[in-house]
């Protein structure tokens, strides 16, 4: 069976509910024999569809016809736990309501959705990674130890991915075509 590991991550400069310059990036290890990486940076957005966005990459790189399981590395517990807890699921049921009212980005979730249902028989696996570890840790040698981890350099690589001051051009619209 087939099993391609993704990193994905969105960023953006937002202060309160304002919207702000983000970007988000996608980084396989390995995508059908070579690394590839995904990223776009975006005038007016949030974090959250940001990092939704680097999800939605990351599914829509796979063929329709995928056979295997796609494991997706995110520092985003929201995107995570959408999955890991059911949350989608009960979005949907529920007339996409949570506890706060409106579920936010709709929009990216149904093409989520409907990205995941186009593959049958792709297994979608979310687990959380945390963000930031090398550059929060003081301790050289822990350092180091760090810089080992596969997982670690997957995250480092798509947080750069997401940072929107690497995009010569920042798109006007955060909304999927």
């Amino acid at each position: 069976m087939n099993k391609i590991i993704a990193y994905t991550d969105g960023s953006a400069v937002v202060r309160g509910a304002s919207k702000g310059h983000g970007g988000f990036g996608t980084y396989f290890p390995d995508l059908n024999g070579s690394k590839a990486a995904f990223s776009l940076g975006f005038k007016d957005t949030k974090t959250g569809r940001m990092e939704i966005s680097a999800l939605y990459y990351a599914i829509t790189a796979l063929e329709n016809d995928f056979k295997g399981d796609l494991i997706v590395y995110s520092d985003s517990e929201y995107v995570v736990k959408s999955f890991t807890e059911k949350r989608l699921l009960k979005w949907i049921k529920n007339g996409w309501k949570n506890t706060s009212g409106e579920v936010k980005n709709q929009d990216l979730w149904k093409a989520i959705i409907k990205e995941l249902r186009n593959r049958k028989d792709m297994k979608l696996e979310m687990r959380h990674i945390r963000s930031h570890q090398v550059e929060k840790e003081k301790d050289k040698d822990k350092k180091k130890q760090l810089m080992l981890d596969p997982n670690i350099i997957g995250n480092m690589m798509a947080d750069r991915l997401a940072d929107y001051k690497r995009h010569k051009i920042l798109l006007t619209s955060d909304k999927l075509k």
